[in-house]
């Protein structure tokens, strides 16, 4: 009987101390969902800048949605752009899709291309510095395909590079789309991703970009090494915003929230996108990596529920749930349309369930990309599997710094 007891005492400890990571975890939350706020502020602009852009977007497939996708960027309410849609294969279904739009709005300036070059085992990076030779303006605008933008988009974005000292502009993003992955991941980028980029951002200045949207000029990426030095690594966003930071360039984040239409997804795609992802940011900052628990306090709750059995405890659990249910419900409604009861009551179970994917991205090391099974390596840097003596290139910081 008495082993029993220090059994259950040892238990009630652990959970009380389980506990009080949990409202320094929900503390450190709230800071990043009012750095949303504080990134998408209004400010004061001292032009109206509009130079001329070049919008290159890459297409694959017949993702849902994309006609209006790409649509939205041939309705853009600017003066002066073009829009080069391209893919690997001239046969993809998405060319096809592409040249319909382009036959519905002759006023835009659209060109289809296909043909990708062969530089490193990113084939996204492949195929933008294919569709970048093509570009006729010096500003290029990077979009994915399944981004959906209102009119003032390329306007809003472009005004941030009226300063001079601005290298680069990024957008924070929403999702939309019905089934239950498309909501786990609207969900989730609304409230992790961007909680995380913009408390990365007001805490400590770090460029974390999202390669959904990115807006330079082509000078500025030649001074860095083309394409070359992203040839084959999986976080080219990223690593791309960094190499202008080392470069003494600023980016900026645009007050404009652009979109990205998710419908279709199912939960095993966001599992496995997320996956990848989380062994992508461990490569990149193993402390930044680690630090992402404490934006996840559900999880410390969750955790401290299931050793301490104290009603006290548990009212205080479902209360932090709560608060960081309706801090997500605040953060969505700056981002897009409220949402409905029904789906905030899926946060815990969505945090959950990153909770596992972040324990299993902290120990695998590879990744399956359009059925390449690939190692991470330093700066996300990737290798194939099957080549077991290749050997790891020079960091790509390394190949930025003398770049620069």
């Amino acid at each position: 009987m008495l082993a029993l007891m220090e059994v259950h005492m040892s238990a009630s400890q652990v959970g009380y101390l389980l506990l009080l990571l949990a409202p320094i975890s929900l503390a450190v939350t709230l800071l990043a969902h009012a750095a949303v706020f504080l990134v998408l502020a209004p400010r004061r602009r001292g032009s109206n800048h509009t130079p001329p852009i070049t919008v290159l977007k890459p297409v694959k497939g017949e993702d849902p949605g994309l006609y209006e996708n790409l649509a939205s960027f041939a309705r853009q309410d600017y003066p002066e752009y073009e829009l080069l849609i391209g893919a690997d294969d001239p046969r993809d279904r998405s060319l096809e899709i592409a040249r319909q739009v382009q036959r519905d709005h002759p006023a835009a300036r659209i060109r289809v291309l296909s043909g990708a070059r062969n530089l490193g085992l990113n084939p996204k990076v492949n195929l933008l510095a294919a569709l970048s030779d093509h570009a006729s303006h010096e500003h290029l605008l990077i979009s994915d395909s399944n981004v959906r933008a209102g009119p003032q988009y390329l306007r809003e974005t472009a005004a941030e590079l009226a300063d001079p000292e601005v290298g680069l502009v990024t957008n924070v993003i929403v999702g939309q789309g019905e089934g239950l992955g498309a909501l786990l991941e609207n969900l989730h980028l609304a409230s992790f991703v961007a909680g995380a980029t913009s408390l990365a951002r007001v805490g400590s200045g770090r460029a974390c970009v999202v390669g959904k949207s990115m807006l330079f000029r082509r000078r500025d990426l030649d001074k860095l090494g083309g394409w070359w030095p992203l040839r084959s690594v999986l976080a080219e966003d990223y690593i791309l915003g960094r190499s202008f930071q080392l470069a003494g360039y600023r980016v900026a984040v645009s007050r404009y929230v652009i979109c990205t239409v998710n419908d279709g997804w199912t939960v095993e795609r966001f599992v496995n996108r997320h996956l990848r992802w989380a062994q992508m940011r461990r490569r990149l900052s193993p402390a930044a990596f680690l630090g992402e628990l404490l934006l996840n306090p559900v999880l410390w709750i969750a955790a401290a529920a299931t050793v301490a059995h104290d009603v006290r405890l548990l009212a205080l659990g479902a209360l932090g749930i709560a608060v960081k249910c309706a801090a997500d419900a605040l953060v969505l409604r700056r981002l897009g349309p409220a949402p409905r009861l029904a789906q905030l009551l899926v946060i815990p179970f969505k945090d959950l369930l990153i909770a596992g994917i972040w324990m299993v991205g902290a120990f695998r090391r590879t990744v399956n990309w359009r059925g390449n099974v690939m190692r991470i390596e330093r700066d996300s840097w990737l290798v194939p599997v099957e080549d077991s003596t290749a050997t790891v290139e020079a960091g790509v910081l390394d190949a930025l710094h003398e770049a620069a």
